[in-house]
């Protein structure tokens, strides 16, 4: 073995793998069998979504060293695709997933959790603990030993919907706390620990997805903010970091002469960010994985022949997505030849990757998935929902109420006028109606639905509630209060029922919603949609449960005179 492959062997004793003598030949053993086409393999995770055995096949046929499979896949088709796909390969695979807690990235057969910004309400960090714990356990069950979080990312701008209900916060402090509790939960479970979006996103409104970002911070004000996260998580042993399609351009004007990445290049790209400032400074020994290689933030960057190589060779050591996995796989092998891709880098992947793999004992037992016995305490179980309940109760958040109208009592104020959204859709499709007027009917109200374009008759209800319930989410362009959905087409999206009624506007999602309407009198954040965070808004609106929640964010949004 070359001596710089000897020297990272040793540092795989340490953290974040702490591999054992046997595990060590096991990677040693291991490493030396691959050819090169089985090393480039090793590094590219493809998105599997034919879950069909040949179509696995075809994926598997590169010797990638994982696959990423979408959560809300049926039970038994992930269960079944999981031990086929381990059961086919050389090497075990590392099966990933995104298991957010949103309603689009929430596993469809487990359990309905609130998401990231609703824990941070709580001020508990236990919440982040068991959000971990249900990520792992039921990730596990299905077949997954990997999902790429939590977001460790701050909601510092309010118009950013890529971040947004996805991070646990603005408070440097707070969000570090529940990134560390959320990992003591998956490890004690057994699941890999996963740190998303180096070196930070929230600072930037725009989504990368769609373009390349900035996070236009200075050094002294990124070290003390995400450098604090970050390092706080490595220092932890948090063992794979995601490189995003983000830029740090004050990191190259730090460097100067010595910067070898151009200032507007992203981390997924960018050397002087993954080698210098996460291995070097912050002393990261983990996997770095690029974000989504198809997202535009990546592929603006150049052909993607040059920039598919380049990825490796500056510091990631998984390649996620490939868009075309024969196309990127064939890049890899020119890239090598060409010495765009060195082999030093590849050897350095590839036995990370292959130390993660050890460490999560996967070379003992890759096919055996949790038996279907155990289900009822892993998936969906009781204690899960339970604990989705208390995130629930304990989210809600008054933002304000200088009406004094609450509590809504069905004997004051029994006729309700609800505004909401009843064809639901996020960017990949239409999502489950809101139960919230049968939750208010069951309270003792009688509800009408004041449909977009609709005459408000105020003579006929007592009170009228906005409900809106959009989370923030990739490849959301913009969250607002959709006045032209809940109205019609202007000028009917100039109505407001506070001129009409006493009005609580409700937001199950997003919690920056009261800039645009600084004027509504009752505001109130409960941050997701799911029907525990229903069923608990309804509770405290009617005063059956305190409101608990405080605001992990300004939701004023700095906005001067907003009477909150």
């Amino acid at each position: 073995m070359a001596d710089d492959v000897t020297t990272l062997m040793g540092k795989l004793r340490e953290k974040p793998f702490y591999l054992d003598a046997a595990a060590l030949a096991w990677v040693r053993e291991t490493f030396l069998s691959l050819t090169t086409e089985e090393k480039v393999g090793q590094i590219l995770l493809p998105v599997s979504r034919d879950l069909s055995e040949p179509a696995l096949d075809g994926l598997l046929a590169h010797h990638v060293g994982g696959l990423h499979r979408m959560i809300r896949r049926e039970e038994g088709d992930l269960r079944r695709s999981a031990q086929y796909a381990q059961s086919q390969t050389k090497v075990p695979l590392l099966m990933a997933g995104d298991i957010e807690f949103s309603e689009k990235s929430s596993p469809a057969a487990g359990t309905a959790f609130p998401n990231q910004m609703a824990v941070g309400a709580t001020g508990d960090t236990i919440h982040a603990r068991r959000m971990g714990t249900i990520a792992a356990r039921e990730g596990s069950y299905l077949g997954f030993n990997i999902s790429w979080t939590p977001v460790g990312d701050l909601a510092l701008n309010f118009h950013s919907s890529v971040v947004n209900t996805r991070a646990f916060g603005d408070g440097v402090d707070a969000v570090s706390m529940y990134v560390g509790a959320y990992h003591d939960g998956m490890r004690e479970a057994g699941f890999a620990t996963c740190l998303k979006h180096w070196p930070g996103d929230g600072v930037d409104e725009r989504d990368q997805h769609f373009v390349t970002t900035d996070n236009t911070m200075d050094m002294n004000n990124w070290r003390s903010s995400f450098g604090r996260i970050f390092g706080a998580a490595v220092a932890d042993g948090v063992q794979t970091i995601m490189a995003g399609h983000i830029s740090l351009p004050a990191y190259a004007s730090e460097l100067g002469a010595r910067a070898s990445c151009q200032g507007s290049t992203p981390a997924s790209l960018n050397g002087d960010l993954n080698l210098g400032l996460l291995r070097g400074e912050l002393g990261f020994n983990g996997v770095i994985v690029s974000d989504a290689t198809g997202m535009v933030g990546f592929g603006s960057q150049g052909k993607r022949s040059e920039i598919v190589p380049l990825c490796i060779e500056n510091g990631c050591d998984v390649l996620l997505f490939p868009t075309n996995l024969a196309d990127d796989f064939r890049f890899l092998i020119e890239g090598l030849d060409e010495g765009t891709l060195s082999y030093r880098r590849l050897d350095e992947a590839v036995l990370r990757i292959l130390a993660l793999k050890a460490s999560l004992g996967l070379h003992l037992d890759r096919t055996t998935l949790p038996d279907e016995r155990l289900k009822p305490n892993l998936l969906a179980s009781a204690q899960h929902a339970a604990w989705a309940d208390d995130v629930a109760g304990a989210a809600v958040t008054l933002v304000k109420d200088t009406q004094k109208i609450l509590p809504l009592r069905p004997e004051k104020h029994p006729r309700i006028l609800l505004s909401w959204l009843e064809n639901r859709t996020t960017p990949s499709g239409p999502i489950a109606q809101l139960q919230f007027d049968q939750l208010l009917r069951e309270a003792g109200f009688e509800v009408k639905i004041l449909r977009p374009g609709e005459k408000i008759e105020a003579a006929q209800c007592d009170v009228g509630i906005y409900v809106l319930a959009e989370e923030g989410m990739s490849a959301r362009e913009h969250l607002g209060p959709r006045w032209a959905d809940l109205h019609g087409p202007f000028p009917a999206s100039m109505e407001r029922l506070w001129d009409y009624l006493p009005t609580i506007y409700v937001s199950l999602g997003s919690p920056f919603l009261l800039y645009h309407m600084p004027e509504c009198e009752t505001f109130v954040n409960g941050y997701s949609p799911i029907l525990p965070v229903q069923r608990a808004t309804v509770a405290a609106l009617t005063g059956k449960i305190p409101f608990s929640g405080q605001s992990p964010v300004d939701p004023s949004c700095g906005l001067l005179g907003t009477t909150l």
